[in-house]
C-alpha cells in the first residue's frame, strides 16, 4: 500500500469523477464495489469522486483506466476488467478537484422522493436498475401498467414541478385497477420502500410536452412467466447468470427446463424462453417445430451468443451469420507459430462500444446511445434486412478495453450487430450476439435483456407488407 501511494503521487489524472443522476441504484451498486475493495469515496454535489493517491490506487486504475496496448496475443479469457465499464458508469478524468463528504456506506445513499397518494395515476421511472423488479413486484400484486413508447413531461406530486419522462416509463393508473385507491397506494409505498425506486404521482393526464397519459403510445404490460432451457450441452455459466439475476435482483422464480425433458414439456404457459449458449444436440426437427409454432402464437424467445448462432443455423429465423472470410492465397506458416496465430484471432474477453437505437424498447430506460458491451466469442450476426431491428450496432470506434486482433476489427464488425430482433409470425425472437448478463457483474448492459422479458410482447418489427 505504501509503494503504491509512492508510485502515484506525481500522477497528472488525480482523481475520477462518476454517477449516473439518473440512475441512482446504478451507481450504489458501483460505489459498493468502489467500498468492497477499501477504495476511498467521496461525495460532490451529484457526482462521486475518486481519489487515485490513496492507499488502493492500484486498484483504482484497474477499475476506470482502459488499455489499447497489450504485451501478448493470446488470451483465453478476458483481457479486460475496467470495473467501471460493467457498470455502464461513464467517468471523468480530473486533474484537480476538491473532496466532499467521504462515503463509507451507501445504505442512505438513494434519495428518491416518495409518492404521495394519488387518485389519477402514479408513475415508474424505467432509467434506474431497479425499476424492472419494480415492475414485477407490481405484477405479482396484479397492479395494471401501461409502457410510454415515446417521452412526456408532466407536473407531478401535486406541485408545479414539471418532471421529463423517459422511453419505456411505467404509468400505473388507479382507474385501471381492480383495487380502492387506497389500497393500491399501499402497494406502490411498499414497492418503493422495497426496491428504493423513483415513483412520482400525477394528478392529471394532461401533459406539459409530449404524448399524455391516455394516449395510445402507452401499451399495456402482460405478466410474464420466464423459462430457461439447460441440461447437458448448454453453458452452466451463462444459464447460471440468467437464474441469478431473476433471482436475487428481480426476485422473480424462473422455470427451468432441461434438454432430455423438452420434448415432454409444453411451453403454453410460458411468455418467454431463454436458450443460451450451446449445442442443443439432444433437440431433434419436432423439437425445433415446437419452439418455432410456439413464438409464432406471440410469444418471446431471447438467444444469448452461441444461443443465437445455433437458432439461425437451424434456420427458426430467417437471420444470417457473418461468413468468415478466408485467405486466397497460400502461405506456408512456422508450425511452432500455430497456436499464437490461430490464439489472436480469438476474443477471450474484450469490451467493445455498441450504438443503441434508444427509441426501440429493448433499450428502454438508457439515456446514452453509446453503451459498453462484453464479447467473449466469435459469434457474428449479420445487421437485419428490415431497418428498425438492429437496435444494438457495433460503434465506428469500437473498442474500450482488451485486446482484439486488428484482423478482427476489420472484418467482422462494420456489417453485423450486437443486438437484433427478427420476427416469427406474431412473435419475436431477440438475439444477442454479446453476453447481456456475464459473469453476474454487468449491471450496465443487464436492462436490455430485462426490457426483452418485460417488453418482449410489445415488441414487432415493422414491415411494408
Amino acid at each position: 500500500f505504501d509503494s503504491s501511494i509512492k508510485e502515484f503521487k506525481d500522477e497528472k489524472i488525480k482523481a475520477y469523477e462518476f454517477g449516473d443522476v439518473y440512475d441512482q441504484n446504478r451507481t450504489k451498486a458501483f460505489i459498493d464495489k468502489l467500498l468492497i475493495h477499501k477504495i476511498k469515496v467521496y461525495q460532490s454535489k451529484e457526482k462521486y469522486v475518486v481519489p487515485v493517491n490513496q492507499p488502493q490506487s492500484r486498484m483504482v486504475k484497474n477499475f476506470f483506466e482502459t488499455y489499447d496496448k497489450y504485451v501478448d496475443s493470446v488470451y483465453y479469457d478476458a483481457s479486460a476488467w475496467s470495473v467501471s465499464n460493467f457498470f455502464n458508469m461513464k467517468s471523468r478524468k480530473l486533474k484537480n478537484f476538491n473532496l466532499g463528504k467521504e462515503i463509507k456506506t451507501t445504505k442512505d445513499l438513494i434519495n428518491y422522493p416518495k409518492a404521495s397518494k394519488s387518485n389519477y395515476s402514479y408513475i415508474l421511472d424505467w432509467d434506474d436498475y431497479n425499476a424492472p423488479a419494480a415492475l414485477h413486484h407490481l405484477q405479482k400484486n396484479n397492479i395494471v401498467t401501461y409502457t410510454a413508447f415515446k417521452p412526456f413531461s408532466i407536473k407531478v406530486n401535486e406541485t408545479n414541478e414539471v418532471k421529463k419522462f423517459n422511453y419505456g416509463s411505467i404509468l400505473i393508473p388507479v382507474s385501471k385497477q381492480k383495487i380502492s385507491a387506497h389500497e393500491l397506494y399501499e402497494i406502490i409505498k411498499t414497492t418503493q420502500d422495497t426496491f428504493q425506486v423513483p415513483i412520482v404521482n400525477s394528478e392529471s393526464g394532461f401533459s406539459v410536452d409530449g404524448i399524455d397519459l391516455g394516449s395510445n403510445n402507452f401499451r399495456i404490460n402482460k405478466p410474464v412467466k420466464v423459462a430457461l432451457v439447460i441440461g447437458d450441452g448448454v453453458s452452466s455459466y451463462e444459464a447460471g447468470e440468467v437464474w441469478h439475476l431473476l433471482d436475487t435482483r428481480i426476485e422473480m422464480p424462473l422455470s427451468k427446463i432441461r434438454l432430455n425433458q423438452f420434448s415432454r414439456i409444453s411451453l403454453d404457459k410460458y411468455t418467454t424462453l431463454v436458450m443460451v449458449s450451446g449445442s442443443y444436440n439432444q433437440l431433434n426437427e419436432k423439437d425445433l417445430k415446437k419452439i418455432s409454432d410456439w413464438v409464432q402464437k406471440g410469444n418471446t424467445l431471447i438467444t444469448i451468443a452461441r444461443g443465437s448462432s445455433w437458432v439461425i443455423n437451424k434456420k427458426i429465423i430467417k437471420e444470417t451469420l457473418l461468413e468468415p472470410k478466408k485467405d486466397s492465397v497460400f502461405s506456408r506458416k512456422r508450425y511452432v507459430d500455430a497456436r499464437e496465430n490461430i490464439g489472436k484471432e480469438r476474443i477471450g474477453g474484450a469490451i467493445i462500444s455498441v450504438d443503441l437505437d434508444l427509441t426501440h424498447p429493448l433499450a428502454f430506460g438508457y439515456r446514452d446511445f453509446s453503451i459498453p458491451v462484453y464479447k467473449n466469442n466469435n459469434v457474428f450476426v449479420n445487421k437485419t434486412k428490415d431497418h428498425y431491428s438492429s437496435v444494438g450496432i457495433y460503434s465506428d470506434n469500437l473498442h474500450i478495453d482488451g485486446y482484439i486482433s486488428e484482423k478482427n476489427k476489420r472484418d467482422h464488425f462494420d456489417d453485423t450487430a450486437s443486438l437484433i430482433v427478427s420476427r416469427l409470425g406474431s412473435g419475436r425472437v431477440v438475439i444477442f450476439a454479446d453476453n447481456p448478463n456475464f459473469r453476474g457483474s454487468w449491471f450496465g448492459t443487464n436492462k436490455l435483456f430485462l426490457n426483452a422479458i418485460f417488453f418482449g410482447n410489445n415488441i414487432s418489427v415493422p414491415t411494408n407488407n
